[in-house]
């Protein structure tokens, strides 16, 4: 009976909750990259071809997920969901891959709501 009303509430948060999203690596076609989270600027020049990663936490399942870097808008690319201990669905992390990137800054939109946009990338 308490799992069962722990999942409920948990079910009724997440739902009634606001949504957050967080940018949070940037990788290039090697793979190499760096975690953003809690930076201003990136180490790395990052131009052409190259890959981010945000997570969201919340109820997003029919939200249009929009990230740009600069003027590239990115492409999605692959999703993994986060699970907590006890096996329920806290968050999703998302892949995109972003194509004539120049420098600018990274921003995450959700249903066109700015989540994210602190971090330039050079």
């Amino acid at each position: 009976m308490k799992i069962l009303t722990l999942i409920l509430f948990i079910n009724l948060f997440l739902n009634a909750s606001d949504i957050k999203a967080y940018a949070i690596g940037i990788f290039d076609e090697k793979g190499e990259g760096e975690n953003i989270q809690h930076k201003r600027i990136t180490n790395k020049d990052y131009n052409n071809i190259c890959y981010s990663r945000i997570v969201v936490f919340g109820n997003i399942p029919h939200a249009r997920v929009q990230v740009k870097i600069g003027n590239s808008l990115g492409h999605f690319e692959k999703s993994i969901f986060v699970y907590n201990k006890h096996k329920i669905k806290i968050a999703e992390e998302i892949t995109f891959k972003h194509y004539t990137v120049e420098k600018g800054y990274f921003e995450v939109r959700i249903n066109n709501k700015l989540y994210d946009t602190k971090v330039f990338i050079k």
